[in-house]
């Protein structure tokens, strides 16, 4: 999750920074603060924990009694709903950072907004705004 989000933000702000002036203000944010406080993040977090626990509840329950073939069936069957349901959260958490993201750089006239680990320095570290931001 964290390598989607960090190449998503890489490729914005290097389009951003192309279209646009050099003397152009960015921001740059603290992603591993965003996910360790963000309310976005731990909710998101705390359904799919949710979710796989009733997954593999649902996984025991089913295989009771099934033989070997009908118990690999099921649980490659609750494996892909996992699969599902991890890749929707990533998208929610995509979304709800591109949002916070956008709104950010338009109230503050930020060309880009880049991750502040790849910036060696300068830039508007808009980090908490993106937490508050992220609901």
């Amino acid at each position: 999750m964290k390598k989607v989000l960090a190449c998503l933000m890489i490729a914005c702000a290097l389009l951003a920074f192309g279209c646009s002036g050099r003397n152009a203000a960015f921001g740059v944010v603290d992603i591993k603060k965003v996910e360790a406080e963000a309310p976005a993040v731990k909710t998101i977090k705390e359904d799919l924990q949710k979710k796989a626990k009733e997954l593999q509840e649902q996984m025991k329950k089913e295989t009771e009694g099934k033989s070997q073939a009908e118990a690999e069936t099921i649980i490659n069957d609750k494996r892909a709903q996992m699969q599902v349901a991890s890749s929707e959260a990533q998208n929610k958490l995509k979304a709800s950072l591109e949002t916070a993201l956008a709104e950010i750089s338009k109230e503050k006239n930020l060309s880009a907004v880049l991750i502040k680990d790849a910036v060696p320095s300068g830039g508007v570290d808009v980090t908490e705004e993106v937490i508050k931001k992220m609901k």
